[in-house]
């Protein structure tokens, strides 16, 4: 907001008697031609009352007077110039003119220090009234907003009420024609009731006739028509009676044909889930598949180990150091597992050969699938996936399976409900991703029985799911506390193992059975060698667990007697689906480029001593019941 501009300050000279000359020559360079001949007159009239040897001091000019002469013309206040009256001064008196003098000055300079002050008050008043007017403009802008919406919100309101007035009309017309309707219809009505009172007068007399047939022979035909008349209606009549008991049988066979048919149903789900799993126990109860990451657009000018693909299970890594242009080594590496996905396999194709794994947790198993590999190998994408349907990974396409069979599954009698938990093993403790809080408590993992081998985690929060929409929604709460950081390999790393449990409780009434599976997806954290990585403490627990698990792995391997499954969180959280009553899938996910070599054939050897173990056939966890 501008301000007035201030006028410039007088500036105050001190009289003396050096300066009188100049101080003279400064205040008539401020005087008009008519002020200076004005004052010229009064200095240089010789005075009546002057007498020999003495002066007398030169009378000073009025206030006003002196104002007009020192201040320069504008727009100011104008102050009034009123006649001198006072004795006029010898010219020759100097001392008495310079008195003069500064007593004007110091007229003019109050004068002036007033009209700053005055000038100071206008310019504040101004700024306020300013402010005043900006805001009555902005309020009168938001009045004019509001009345507008007023406006609008009158129109629709208006259009509202017409609307309902013609419906109200149509309705009231249509109100009307059922009233003619029903008047109609009492009048149909009340003519019904005449007719059957007529008919049952008519019976009275038919009856009356038939006593008198004897002697009254012209009412006997009358009778006899009326005799075949009840005949007909009698044949017709057991005719539909028959027709209803024929009914009634088609409707029982119906219903036991239907009753023999959901049997046999039953019976073929029944030997299709056994056939199902039967050809997985011979594929075996752990197995492996790799998926081979494609380079994204940032990376692609990173060198390229040479990876060639076999067959669909096999395929070979080689690494070619060049020097000097020449080749100076080779090195050929051959694995083969249950599977291969190559850099061009989609996340469908992934969970089609995974989706039977989720089909056996429906039949009631124990099913366990993980992914391992380093950081930046694509694990977190191929467990969780990225944005839309087509990137979705195996946890969300693996809920969506769940509930899509639920709907069958009930058409067979069976009452399903699914709850979800989320943990995470960061640093060797276990976290509760479902609870938001810092100050969580302690989450031990604890046996569910002396005999068996299954676990739970305590204090672990369980959410019961309605729908996949309710799952996903768990799950991205879940990835917003899970910790993550930026690594070398990997702008957003998983720095911890995370499991999503998805527990399911199924009940057949009918069939008098019932069971309880849980299916675990593991993302394991990356590995990562200490000369890549920026977070050392975090990279020796991780790195940690996973030797703890290769170790499992190894005594499960060369079947010794104790298997160190108690020596890491993770190893003994997967203790139930390394060893025990479970079906296992693993993922081992690699990249291709050359820095990586090593870690990616550390992670495919890994891979294959999984392979290479065998478990104990997984069990049904299927129970009879006799009711409630």
């Amino acid at each position: 907001m501008s301000r007035i501009p201030k006028l410039p300050g007088a500036k105050e000279n001190k009289p003396g008697f050096s300066n009188i000359r100049n101080i003279t020559r400064t205040i008539g360079n401020g005087l008009s031609d008519v002020d200076k001949k004005a004052l010229l007159l009064n200095h240089t009239k010789p005075s009546s009352t002057i007498t020999s040897g003495t002066s007398v001091a030169a009378p000073r000019l009025k206030r006003a007077a002196s104002a007009n002469a020192v201040a320069p013309p504008s727009k100011a206040a104008k102050v009034e110039r009123k006649p001198s009256v006072s004795a006029r001064i010898p010219p020759y008196d100097y001392k008495a003119r310079f008195n003069d003098l500064v007593e004007k000055h110091k007229v003019i300079k109050s004068e002036l220090t007033s009209l700053n002050t005055k000038y100071i008050e206008v310019s504040d008043d101004y700024e306020k009234y300013k402010e005043l007017a900006d805001n009555s403009l902005k309020e009168t802008s938001i009045l004019k907003d509001k009345l507008q919406n007023c406006l609008r919100e009158l129109r629709q309101i208006t259009a509202d009420h017409d609307s309902l007035k013609l419906d109200n009309a149509l309705q009231k017309r249509e109100l009307d024609d059922l009233h003619n309707k029903t008047k109609i219809l009492e009048d149909v009505t009340n003519s019904l009731k005449i007719k059957s009172m007529e008919n049952d007068r008519l019976e009275l007399e038919i009856n009356d006739l038939s006593r008198r047939h004897k002697s009254l022979q012209e009412e006997n035909e009358a009778i006899r028509v009326l005799n075949e008349h009840l005949k007909k209606v009698s044949a017709e009549h057991e005719k539909l009676q028959e027709d209803h008991k024929c009914a009634l049988e088609l409707i029982k066979k119906t219903q036991t044909h239907r009753d023999a048919l959901q049997n046999i149903i039953d019976t073929m789900y029944k030997d299709q889930r056994i056939l199902r799993n039967t050809i997985q126990d011979l594929k075996g109860n752990i197995r492996v598949y790799c998926r081979v990451r494609p380079p994204l657009e940032s990376e692609t000018n990173k060198p390229l180990y040479n990876l060639h693909v076999v067959d669909a299970c096999t395929i070979e890594i080689e690494k070619i150091e060049l020097l000097n242009s020449a080749r100076k080594g080779k090195s050929q590496h051959t694995f083969s597992f249950d599977g291969i996905f190559t850099p061009h396999s989609s996340q469908e194709d992934v969970f089609a050969k995974v989706s039977s794994m989720v089909q056996s947790a429906l039949d009631g198993y124990n099913v366990c699938i993980f992914a391992y590999g380093q950081t930046g190998s694509g694990k977190t994408y191929t467990m969780e996936g990225g944005n839309g349907l087509a990137e979705y990974g195996i946890i969300p396409r693996s809920i969506n399976m769940i509930f899509e069979c639920m709907a069958e599954l009930k058409e067979m009698g069976w009452e399903l409900s699914i709850k979800a938990s989320f943990l995470e093993i960061y640093n060797e403790v276990i976290y509760d991703l479902l609870d938001s809080s810092k100050d969580q408590e302690s989450h031990d993992i604890k046996m569910v029985n002396s005999k068996g081998s299954e676990l739970y985690v305590s204090n672990l929060r369980e959410e019961e799911v309605k729908s996949s929409h309710d799952f996903i929604r768990l799950l991205i709460f879940a990835q917003r506390n899970r910790q993550t950081a930026a690594t070398l390999n990997n702008e957003r790393s998983s720095r911890s193992h995370s499991v999503a449990q998805v527990k399911i409780s199924a009940i057949n009434e009918k069939r008098k059975e019932k069971f309880t599976s849980n299916l675990n997806l593991v993302d394991l954290a990356g590995s990562e060698s200490g000369k890549t990585t920026q977070r050392m403490g975090e990279t020796k627990h991780i790195n940690r667990s996973l030797s703890e698990l290769s170790k499992v792995i190894l005594s499960l391997q060369t079947n010794q007697s104790h298997i160190p499954y108690r020596n890491s969180k993770l190893t003994h959280l997967l203790m139930p689906s390394l060893g025990g009553n479970s079906k296992t899938l693993m993922l081992v996910n690699i990249n291709q480029f050359d820095d990586n070599f090593n870690e990616t054939l550390n992670s495919l050897r890994f891979a294959t001593n999984v392979n290479s173990c065998k478990t104990t056939k997984a069990k049904k966890n299927l129970t009879l019941f006799d009711g409630f």
